[in-house]
């Protein structure tokens, strides 16, 4: 009697304490972030937690006494998909666990929701897509501008034999030519340069896209670049009944930071562009200065100082829809078969590249039948003094004694151009420390510099004949001056010469000059001896800095290529 009431003691001990567990667990299972579900053998729910009534959306008096609905399986995690009574589908992970719960074999099975972590996951894969997609078409992007600088090359080289075989006609080379064989060459000639410029466009193009088109910046007159690229369009403009004027909005000259030639060719194609879409009896006109602030749309680096060059014609305009896309590569407003203008749609890609290559930016306005505004902002130099130059001399008021005798600096150094030239390839062997010089023969040497020095004694000649009045020839001697030093830079970049070298040659140069004009000149008024010197002497600076600059860029593309 004793033993079976101890036995009897013991089971509702232990039924007591397996009771107080379960209570513990069901209150641990309660406060558990994680849906909770406890499935018994004839596979119905028989207990959830808050978590799960909020996972399946439904309360714990409709979850409990309903198949849970899903394969349930010891072992790996497995994900399910959970549908809400509101339609909503909800990523969650399912793990099992078998207890007793309430006396019966039981399953725990834990629910996690898991759609932002796999929506988290998707993200991430489709990123990384993106990215390999995105590397892809950089990736190709860059193999198609490699392959179009390859063929710009290689189109060029034969293009620019036929040019100089066809000039060699137009010479008489080869004979004397009819009128109708001279207008058939004439019509090679045209075509040619067309087809080169088309070329050199793709081959800038080309160069921006791959990263292999450097400019070099330094301070530069906006005055000097402005009469350039103007003097290069007026006949053009003129041609087709087209106005064309510039305007200087400041009282002194202005200086910018960037590529002499590279902003040249931007304001040239603004030019060209304005002036190929206005009609006759239209006009065009460039006006630059200083700003203290750019366009609200302009990308510089610098929005404080900055230099503008605004081109605006009365042409046809662009459309509002259309701005956005001209400055896309092979884009034309006109792109029909029968639009009036030609050309390759590259001018303004390429143009507003080299400008943001230069820490600058291109901005447009324009009302349709109205006419277009195109401005070029770049960083000021900070330089407000002017450099005196060959075109600044236009605008030279000099006395009768100052002017008399120039002239005659001219004459000597005509004279002797040989004498100067041999004393000036004798020095630059023995002094530049050019690797090889002695082996370079004295036309490589002498270059262009024969032709650069008679053209400084044409300019000093015009000077004293024209006195204080403007003269075409000194315009013209600008650009010689401009195009002979740049190629003069070129040519002994293809040699392997140095920078130093470049530079000694001019000091040489210069020295030689004073030591054949000096002691020649004692008739010479001492008012013009001294403003011949000081004019040849900047000159030739100016010289060297367009050297200097074409050199480093050959030497850049070099590089490149």
């Amino acid at each position: 009697m004793t033993e079976r009431r101890q036995g009897q003691e013991r089971r509702f001990t232990d039924r007591a304490a397996g009771r107080a567990e379960e209570r513990q667990l069901r209150s641990i299972i309660e406060q558990l972030p994680d849906g909770i579900v406890i499935v018994g053998s004839s596979g119905l729910i028989r207990f959830a937690n808050p978590a799960a009534e909020q996972l399946f959306g439904r309360s714990a008096r409709d979850l409990v006494g309903t198949e849970f609905g899903f394969a349930i399986a010891n072992g790996s995690p497995a994900e399910i998909d959970v549908l809400r009574p509101g339609g909503e589908t909800v990523k969650a992970e399912l793990r099992v666990v078998e207890i007793v719960w309430e006396g019966e074999p039981s399953k725990v099975i834990s629910i996690r929701d898991v759609t932002d972590r796999r929506r988290a996951e998707e993200h991430a894969r489709q990123a990384e897509r993106e990215r390999a997609a995105r590397a892809e078409a950089e990736a190709a992007n860059r193999a198609k501008s490699e392959f179009l600088a390859t063929m710009s090359h290689e189109l060029r080289t034969p293009l620019n034999a036929v040019l100089g075989y066809a000039q060699l006609l137009e010479m008489g080379v080869g004979g004397t030519l009819r009128p109708e064989q001279q207008q058939q060459v004439d019509r090679i000639l045209t075509s040619g340069r067309h087809l080169l410029g088309l070329v050199n466009e793709v081959l800038d193009l080309a160069k921006v896209d791959a990263g292999r088109l450097s400019v070099q910046i330094a301070p530069t007159s906006a005055d000097e670049t402005v009469d350039a690229a103007a003097t290069l369009l007026r006949p053009t403009a003129e041609a087709v009944g087209v106005a064309l004027t510039v305007t200087r909005m400041d009282q002194s000259s202005v200086y910018y930071d960037g590529d002499e030639d590279r902003v040249r060719q931007i304001l040239v194609n603004l030019l060209s562009n304005a002036v190929k879409f206005t009609e006759g009896g239209g006009s065009v006109e460039l006006k630059y200065g200083e700003a203290n602030r750019p366009d609200p749309e302009a990308r510089l680096g610098s929005r404080d100082g900055c230099i503008f060059f605004r081109v605006t014609d009365t042409g046809t305009g662009i459309p509002s829809d259309q701005l956005s896309r001209i400055f896309e590569p092979f884009v034309q407003v006109d792109s029909g078969h029968t639009r009036p203008n030609d050309g390759s749609g590259l001018g303004l890609a390429i143009s507003r590249r080299l400008a943001r290559l230069m820490r600058g930016d291109i901005t447009v306005h324009s009302t349709v039948g109205e006419g277009s505004t195109f401005t070029l902002w770049l960083p000021s130099s900070g330089e407000t003094k002017a450099t005196a130059t060959v075109t600044e001399s236009r605008g030279l008021s000099r006395s009768v004694s100052q002017t008399h005798g120039l002239g005659d600096v001219g004459q000597i150094i005509l004279r002797e151009l040989d004498h100067l030239m041999d004393g000036f390839v004798a020095r630059v062997r023995s002094e530049c420390g050019i690797p090889g010089a002695n082996t370079l023969r004295f036309s490589q040497i002498a270059d262009h510099v024969a032709s650069y020095l008679a053209d400084i004694a044409g300019v000093l000649i015009s000077l004293e004949e024209v006195e204080k009045q403007p003269s075409s020839l000194l315009a013209d001697a600008a650009d010689i001056h401009r195009l002979v030093a740049a190629r003069h830079g070129t040519q002994r970049a293809r040699l392997g010469w140095s920078e130093a070298a470049l530079r000694c040659e001019y000091r040489i140069l210069g020295e030689e000059i004073g030591a054949v004009v000096r002691p020649r000149g004692a008739s010479i008024p001492p008012a013009a001896f001294a403003e011949a010197s000081a004019m040849i002497r900047r000159l030739l600076d100016q010289a060297e800095q367009y050297s200097v600059r074409a050199f480093a860029r050959a030497k850049t593309e070099e590089k490149s290529t």
